[in-house]
């Protein structure tokens, strides 16, 4: 038996312990300071500590934290690859416009004023029914994105209705969710797209209510009130991620949770999952993390799921995602600009590719590439396909997307270790 050379030890200074965590299982323990060397040097040398304590060894054999003499590991990082590339789904995100009735500072879209003609709308289902035909699908996931997909609510509800009833038809599972500012709901609305098929909402907030109102205003309403109330009806019947936007300014653990508790129902807070998400231009050190921490707890204390952002290969990935803007160009990336993207959709269900494709290019198949001999590859599998196709557009070759590696992806560490203890927590709650 050996250690396994993606194994991670990283130091908790927030509750002065470690974490031993593995990339190929993303199996982890946390343990003390006071036994931590003792504890690694069981990990690193089983055999020589396997008499005095087997049942540990046995059990980090199960996490993948030690492996066997004979096992390849490079053959589990082949393997836990094409098991996240999903090749037996066919993922459509389609974005029906890309206007939105709130324009938040920190969004990375150009809000121009454009809109999914029926045209193109054809063209999808066309792309779905071919999907559908090929015997080696056998999941349909349809994404609804922005802009603000609900400004086109009579589109995303028909094409939804109509995907379900083509995947039931073909024998295929289906899946559907939308990501809004939940301003555009109502009680009507969730009924009519809970019935069509949407089964998860992604809906964001701004931090506490004053400050919330600030970033989306609405007028005389307030976006956070109509924001809650949708996401009150939404999660009785249909799971729904609250997605929190933090920034060191707007970090204030008590406000946000009162602010979120006096306008949700008890009922239903279980389908809702509390994401605490850094807003991509805020620099990580400037964030104090027990104030991270903080927040988290107050979120279990009134039956909210927290959950942090971690690690891992990007959806756009996947083997068979596609993301289809409303002018019906065609892109691996929702983060492009809708006329930069490569692909066109045409009648038939067919795709021209009009421009450079070099994005399509995977993180393993490019040999100008430093994460191959990367210990963190299969937790992080290198920049996403936008940053990738980037860095070989300017320099031929791919790089390190984070500044300081091991300050960043340790944090990511904690956050996935974390992410499993509120779980734990929770079931044992329940039991």
């Amino acid at each position: 038996m050996r250690p396994s050379k993606f194994n991670y030890y990283v130091k908790d200074t927030n509750t002065d312990t470690h974490i031993i965590m593995n990339g190929v299982s993303e199996n982890s323990i946390r343990v003390s300071n006071v036994n931590f060397d003792s504890i690694s040097r069981i990990i690193n040398y089983p055999d020589d500590n396997y008499s005095q304590y087997s049942k540990f060894i046995d059990t980090m054999l199960d996490y993948g934290l030690i492996i066997r003499d004979e096992v390849d590991e490079s053959d589990l990082i082949k393997k836990k690859y094409k098991e996240n590339c999903r090749e037996n789904e066919f993922s459509i995100m389609i974005l029906p416009t890309y206007q939105c009735n709130v324009r938040c500072w920190y969004c990375i879209q150009n809000h121009s004023d454009m809109w999914m003609e029926d045209s193109v709308v054809n063209n999808i289902k066309a792309r779905i029914e071919k999907a559908l035909n090929d015997v080696e699908i056998d999941t349909l996931c349809l994404f609804w994105f922005g802009g603000e997909p609900l400004l086109c609510y009579d589109n995303v509800l028909s094409l939804t209705k109509w995907a379900r009833v083509k995947a039931y038809n073909a024998g295929k599972k289906f899946n559907c969710s939308i990501t809004s500012n939940g301003t555009l709901l109502n009680k009507e609305r969730i009924s009519a797209l809970r019935e069509a098929g949407v089964g998860s909402y992604q809906i964001s907030i701004d931090g506490q209510r004053s400050v919330h109102d600030k970033v989306k205003q609405l007028g005389k309403c307030s976006a956070f009130d109509k924001t809650m109330e949708n996401i009150g009806e939404i999660i009785q019947h249909t799971s729904c991620t609250l997605r929190l936007n933090y920034t060191k300014e707007n970090l204030q653990p008590e406000e946000i949770i009162n602010d979120i508790d006096s306008s949700l129902p008890k009922s239903g807070r279980g389908n809702l999952t509390f994401l605490i998400y850094k807003v991509w231009q805020e620099e990580s050190c400037g964030i104090d993390d027990n104030l991270v921490v903080r927040l988290s707890e107050l979120a279990m204390s009134i039956g909210l799921v927290p959950r942090y952002a971690v690690l891992g290969m990007c959806y756009t990935d996947q083997k068979h995602f596609e993301c289809i803007f409303p002018n019906g160009r065609v892109g691996k990336c929702d983060n492009l600009e809708p006329e930069d993207s490569p692909g066109l959709l045409i009648p038939g269900g067919n795709i021209r590719w009009i421009g450079d494709i070099s994005s399509y290019k995977t993180i393993v198949n490019t040999e100008a590439n430093e994460c191959h001999t990367c210990k963190y590859l299969p937790l992080c599998w290198g920049p996403c396909m936008a940053k990738r196709n980037l860095m070989l557009q300017h320099k031929g070759q791919i790089w390190c997307q984070f500044d300081d590696k091991e300050k960043e992806i340790h944090q990511l560490i904690i956050n996935e270790h974390r992410n499993r203890e509120y779980t734990n927590r929770i079931i044992q709650n329940h039991v």
